[in-house]
């Protein structure tokens, strides 16, 4: 599915003067913001990934949680939730979604029968596989930006917030 992209300004004439406009703003102190720039980062990659991953249809949190069972075949529920930084009853409806879609199967585990380990199922590898070049593809416009040591240091400069 081919998608034509018009500017806002093309589908609405206002908007044009609205964004120049919009550049005499004051801004007062947002530009200098950390929360305020990292927000806008993070709506311009959140944009562009449901424009381009799948079509919109998974959403980041999907696609990290296959990642982590890809790599981890048995992966707790728990440790999927540790890892993305979401709570356990938001990373048990996740995986929901994952089985409900035939992509990832719970296994209890033969060593602790509380644990059950999350693996994917054939369809969710292919599906895995196909998202993966998307996301590469995804991240790919926005990394070439940098240059290979802007973002090595800029990664290990957001790690340190969230650490």
């Amino acid at each position: 599915m081919t998608r034509t992209r018009t500017s806002r300004a093309a589908r609405d004439p206002s908007a044009a003067s609205a964004s120049t406009a919009e550049s005499n703003l004051d801004l007062d102190i947002l530009p200098s913001l950390l929360g305020f720039n990292i927000r806008r980062a993070q709506i311009a990659l959140w944009r562009d990934f449901n424009r381009n991953v799948a079509e919109g249809e998974v959403r980041p949190g999907i696609f990290s949680s296959l990642l982590l069972a890809s790599a981890n075949p048995g992966i707790a529920q728990i440790e999927i939730a540790n890892h993305l930084g979401i709570d356990k009853a938001s990373v048990v409806a996740l995986v929901d979604r994952l089985e409900d879609a035939g992509w990832v199967q719970r296994k209890r585990s033969t060593e602790d029968r509380r644990r059950q380990g999350i693996f994917l199922t054939a369809a969710g590898t292919k599906a895995f596989k196909s998202l993966k070049k998307e996301m590469i593809e995804h991240e790919r416009k926005f990394v070439d930006r940098f240059t290979d040591q802007e973002l090595k240091t800029l990664i290990s400069l957001l790690q340190r917030l969230h650490q």
